[in-house]
């Protein structure tokens, strides 16, 4: 990549998420430096942005073209490049807590009701993924991190993510609410998730691995669907292997349905490609610690976005876009 490629693609992250945004993440956390230094918290925040944009490249290289970026954006002056082992201790110094803050203030719904796919009868379409990436080798084997997330139809962007260590894809749920529907595709049925959004009232389309349920009784809508209790859940079936929470086969009928969640299927890979990069180009993450490893996600999750951000605007129609004045993250 050129200097100038490299430098117009530091140029969208500090757009997307300008210098008071960081500053103001990194304060939050406690990381707000009591002294100057040239590896900033601030300095460091773009540092893991850039590990995203320009992984797999080395530390010393990922710096070099950072610095070239924001020198030629006037962000950085003639100081001389950090050596490897100052920027190992300035990123553990960071921690994973302001890129966390970062993705949780910065991050929002991309699309508009006139984006292709995004909404359906009025409600915004939200896919739930799992994906996994690998982490360094130890002893010979290849531990592998799961995480789920949050993705909106229609612009691809990831909205929310969670660890699955410690947390479950319920949490995501935070993200979401009676305006949304949200589908899950080929995941087991998970009795909390679908518990639990029942109570937040955020309607729900599943459909199920291996799994074919077969009508013993029930009466039959005119769309063929029927209803079904699964626990204490009571669910539709639109398909033998899919069922929804929308109960009312006149508001949602099982055709629609089925073809809602055809149309996910197109969006499947996009926490894949967050996490590792169009057709798996950043390769595994590279951090042995828990903590650098929260920070290298949550890194790639945030470059994400503000290229599906900019790729949205590019796409969005010109009377949406002000007398084709761009927006602040686009200028």
């Amino acid at each position: 990549m050129s200097d100038f490629a490299d430098s117009a693609g530091i140029g969208l992250l500090v757009r997307t998420y300008p210098a008071e945004l960081v500053d103001s993440a990194v304060a939050a956390c406690g990381r707000t430096e009591r002294r100057r230094r040239v590896l900033s918290a601030r300095m460091m925040v773009y540092f893991v942005l850039a590990m995203a944009l320009f992984s797999p490249a080395p530390y010393l290289d990922v710096m070099r073209r950072l610095t070239t970026g924001l020198r030629w954006g006037g962000h950085w002056g003639e100081q001389p490049i950090p050596n490897k082992a100052s920027i190992f201790q300035a990123r553990e110094r960071l921690g994973a807590g302001p890129l966390h803050a970062l993705f949780r203030t910065s991050v929002r719904p991309l699309a508009s009701p006139d984006t292709p796919q995004a909404y359906w009868r009025g409600r915004h379409l939200l896919l739930l993924q799992e994906e996994q990436v690998e982490l360094p080798e130890t002893g010979g084997e290849t531990p592998r991190l799961r995480i789920a997330g949050l993705v909106e139809q229609g612009s691809g962007a990831v909205l929310d993510a969670v660890f699955l260590t410690g947390e479950t894809p319920r949490t995501l749920l935070r993200s979401a609410g009676p305006t949304n529907l949200l589908l899950v595709d080929g995941q087991p049925l998970d009795p909390g998730l679908l518990a639990t959004a029942t109570a937040c009232g955020v309607p729900l389309v599943w459909r199920l691995p291996a799994v074919r349920i077969v009508r013993q009784g029930e009466p039959c809508a005119p769309d063929g669907s029927f209803r079904v209790r699964l626990g204490h859940q009571l669910l539709r079936v639109v398909a033998p292997d899919t069922v929804t929470t929308l109960l009312d086969p006149g508001f949602a009928p099982a055709a629609e349905l089925r073809h809602l969640l055809a149309r996910g299927a197109e969006q499947h890979g996009a926490l894949r490609d967050a996490l590792l990069g169009a057709y798996g180009r950043n390769g595994p993450l590279t951090s042995r610690t828990s903590e650098g490893v929260r920070q290298e996600v949550y890194g790639r999750l945030l470059v994400h976005y503000a290229i599906r951000q900019s790729m949205q605007y590019a796409c969005s129609a010109p009377e949406r876009r002000g007398a084709g004045r761009m927006p602040e993250f686009a200028r």
